[in-house]
C-alpha cells in the first residue's frame, strides 16, 4: 500500500467536495450564460465567492469535526481546484464558440 487509510480518505473527500464545487460552477455558467454581460459577471463572480466560502466551510468541518489529515486534504484540494478552474474555462470557451 502506498499511503495510509486516513490520507486516502482525505484525498477522496477533497475530490468529492471539488466535484460538487465544479458542478455548482457549471450550474452558474448555464444559468447566467444567456443573461446580459453585467448579470453574467455578477452570477459568475458572486457564485465563485459563495462556492469558495462553502469550500472553506467544508474544509473546516472535515479537519476540525471529522479529523481528516489536514496536509493531504489541502494538497489534494489545491490540485483538484486547479483542475476545476481549467475545466470551467474550457466549458466557457466551448459555450462561447457554440454561440457564435
Amino acid at each position: 500500500m502506498y499511503s495510509s487509510k486516513e490520507i486516502v480518505q482525505s484525498v477522496v473527500a477533497s475530490g468529492v467536495a471539488s466535484l460538487l464545487h465544479l458542478l455548482l460552477g457549471y450550474l452558474c455558467i448555464e444559468y447566467g450564460f444567456e443573461k446580459s454581460n453585467t448579470t453574467f459577471l455578477k452570477i459568475i463572480l458572486g457564485g465563485s465567492l459563495i462556492r469558495m466560502l462553502l469550500l472553506v466551510g467544508v474544509v473546516f468541518v472535515l479537519v476540525r469535526v471529522y479529523q481528516f489529515h489536514a496536509a493531504s486534504l489541502m494538497i489534494s484540494f489545491l490540485m483538484f481546484y486547479a483542475l476545476n478552474l481549467v475545466l470551467e474555462i474550457h466549458i466557457l470557451q466551448k459555450k462561447v464558440a457554440l454561440k457564435r
